[in-house]
């Protein structure tokens, strides 16, 4: 089973309208499966044993914890929350004191601001432009040699939300990547809950904040388009396709939300790794080292440069992918490293000790 692989999955909150029709689930995607009833820690849904997933997280910086204090050289205070992208009531909860620093927030920074800039903005999203294939141009999908497996549950997914099992043939890697952001069991909240990441921007806009992107909503097409993005491209799929796996119940789902709850962000990391790796082995950790080179390490250094500033001033609000905070290039150590005071705010319901 697969926990939610929480670093991007914001980005599909604005890009799920890429369906050409109400979204709808594989078969296995019922709400009877999908929906989570009691969130709670689930040992046997885990693709190792829980000891060794801890062994392993411990040597992981920074990975107990989803909120933390900054303390800018000059004496500003902002604040840094670890997000879950997801509609899951217990994730749309946030705690008083996360709600009170949204609150007094003079701007929240988080990964993209899905607003639309202009006019011309919303017309290119909504007519899809740069989302196909250019004329006589052949299909990148089809030369990855994805493992058959994953191809057939990306096929299932984009047959599951209008697209057709072979919109692969037209749609370029980076529209691929972008409809397969979004989860199955997702679609039935669609357009009426929130993420995480869309409550927290919506709080902040309603009490005056100004809100911020970190990086440009295409940043993700744009580097799977652009010029050597096939190999990234594959390695994307390949793991994000992998989370589109059909499952039996909502236990394993449930297991990832309770992990968040307790803020054990490194354990969550570990699992992933242990669910890639029970698929696909030491080459599926290949590909997933791979991908976080960029997804998480790259991307981190430039979310701490484009929130540096801001933090000078104080009074922010960054959210981001809890999977962004831990590691040696995590985004705690990378503020400490330029000289911010980075403390862990602990909150209820989260362990306090590894």
């Amino acid at each position: 089973m697969s926990l939610v692989h929480p670093p991007l999955k914001a980005l599909a909150t604005c890009l799920v309208a890429l369906a050409t029709g109400p979204a709808l689930a594989q078969d296995w995607a019922t709400r009877e499966v999908c929906d989570v009833p009691q969130v709670a820690l689930y040992e046997d849904t885990l693709d190792a044993p829980l000891a060794e997933l801890e062994r392993q997280a411990a040597e992981i910086p920074n990975g107990l914890g989803r909120f933390w204090r900054i303390t800018a050289p000059g004496g500003a205070v902002s604040h840094l929350w670890g997000t879950f992208h997801s509609t899951q009531r217990e994730v749309l909860d946030l705690p008083d004191m996360v709600l009170a620093e949204i609150a007094r927030a003079k701007t929240v920074a988080l990964e993209i601001d899905p607003v639309y800039p202009s006019r011309a903005a919303y017309r290119a999203d909504v007519t899809h432009e740069g989302r196909y294939i250019a004329d006589g141009q052949p299909s990148a999908y089809n030369t990855l040699s994805l493992d058959p497996r994953v191809d057939g549950w990306i096929r299932d997914r984009l047959d599951g939300i209008g697209w057709g099992r072979d919109s692969t043939d037209y749609l370029t890697l980076g529209a691929l990547t972008e409809v397969l952001l979004w989860p199955p069991c997702e679609d039935f909240a669609s357009g009426t809950y929130p993420t995480q990441d869309t409550l927290i921007q919506t709080l902040g806009h309603i009490k005056g904040a100004r809100v911020v992107g970190l990086e440009s909503a295409q940043r993700i097409r744009q580097k799977l388009d652009g010029t050597g993005g096939r190999s990234m491209g594959a390695a994307m799929l390949t793991v994000y396709g992998s989370y589109l796996a059909p499952v039996e119940d909502w236990k394993g789902a449930a297991t990832g939300y309770a992990l968040y709850l307790q803020g054990r962000i490194a354990v969550s990391m570990m699992q992933d790794r242990a669910y890639i790796e029970s698929l696909f082995g030491e080459e599926g950790l290949d590909q997933l080292d791979y991908l976080d080179t960029w997804l998480l390490d790259e991307r981190n250094h430039d979310f701490v440069e484009a929130a540096a500033p801001l933090l000078d001033e104080g009074g922010v609000f960054v959210a981001v992918g809890s999977f962004h905070l831990p590691g040696e290039e995590g985004m705690v150590k990378l503020f400490r490293d330029r000289g911010y005071r980075v403390e862990r705010v602990a909150v209820p319901g989260e362990v306090q000790t590894p």
